[in-house]
């Protein structure tokens, strides 16, 4: 069976590491700082009243799904997931984004490689309605291989403290998934090992495997405005919905899904069987059709569900310790 650690990506390590980087972090905190590491986002906030502007900020990379869209031209997918990300990233904050500043190194400037990357982030940018104000855009020969580059983004955006989301969950709570497109920016080291020693091409799967990021904070900014009660949202990215769901859950509760509630894209058993993966890790890896959660009380569930496209309850909120379960 193939595994994201034979990959090269050890997920306990990663885990262990967090704690470490958690406390050499608090070591700089000043006023302002609300929450510290630890959340989808960082918060900052610019005054002590219930009304003063919060700062959220979020800064991510596309991962090694570059490589991948390097291989099959398909640069500018990943210019917009790399701003997508990252805003699904402010949004669980209840923020509304205000701009993006993009970082592109590369082996050699391919006049048209980056300006269609930059295009690609231009046009979430103006999807998401942040500004995209400044970046970098690097060219180091000696450390990227010809053909090849990483991208990473920053975006920021701002809340008034009073609405500022943050886990708050409690017993009888209800889960409410919101689907993915497919894999979004997380799992291709081992996507790309199980390609590599099945002989699979990659560019006869491109549609399935680089299907573009899905941008929640339309849906986010919509249940706020509907006036629903969130008591926290997770976006489900690399350690998949028990890596992720986790974070909304605080330390007094554990989140129950219902295994099978939700429509699993084809691409996701597809990899699973190509690949020979365990279902559980699976679940560490992937986000197997699941790319938002957002947590509300048991009597607004149905409401949210309607308002959000393709959103479904798929598992309840218990006492607990911070976990996640499949039922």
């Amino acid at each position: 069976m193939a595994d994201y650690k034979q990959a090269g990506v050890d997920l306990d390590v990663h885990a262990g590491l967090i704690g470490h980087i958690r406390a050499l972090a608090a070591t700089t905190s000043r006023p302002g700082v609300i929450g510290g590491v630890g959340l989808f986002a960082g918060t900052f906030a610019l005054g002590d009243g219930p009304g003063a502007p919060v700062l959220v900020a979020s800064t991510d990379s596309v991962g090694t799904k570059v490589l991948l869209a390097a291989e099959c031209g398909c640069h500018e997918a990943v210019g917009r997931d790399v701003v997508v990300h990252s805003a699904n990233d402010v949004c669980t904050s209840g923020a509304a984004p205000l701009f993006f500043l993009d970082y592109l190194a590369v082996h050699s400037l391919e006049s048209v490689a980056v300006l269609e990357i930059v295009g690609g982030v231009a046009a979430a940018c103006r999807e998401v309605g942040c500004a995209l104000i400044g970046g970098e855009t690097a060219q180091m020969p000696d450390l990227y291989r010809a053909g090849t580059y990483d991208l990473a983004g920053t975006m920021v955006g701002t809340v008034p403290r009073d609405r500022l989301v943050q886990p708050s969950p409690r017993p009888g709570d209800v889960v409410v998934g919101v689907p993915s497109t497919g894999l979004h920016t997380n799992g291709f080291s081992l996507v790309r090992r199980i390609l590599t020693e099945t002989g699979t091409d990659p560019r006869e799967h491109a549609d399935d495997l680089l299907r573009p990021s899905r941008l929640y904070s339309g849906d986010v900014a919509r249940l706020l405005a509907e006036g629903a009660t969130i008591r926290g949202m997770a976006h489900i990215t690399g350690g998949g919905l028990p890596g992720n769901l986790d974070r909304a859950l605080g330390a007094n509760c554990d989140a129950v899904l219902e295994s099978g509630s939700w429509a699993r894209p084809p691409v996701f058993d597809w990899l699973r069987d190509l690949g020979g993966i365990s279902e559980g890790e699976m679940r560490r890896v992937f986000n197997l059709g699941v790319g938002f959660c957002v947590i509300v009380p048991a009597a607004e569930a149905d409401a949210v569900c309607t308002l959000v496209p393709g959103a479904r309850r798929i598992g309840a909120v218990v006492s607990g310790a911070g976990q996640v379960w499949f039922s």
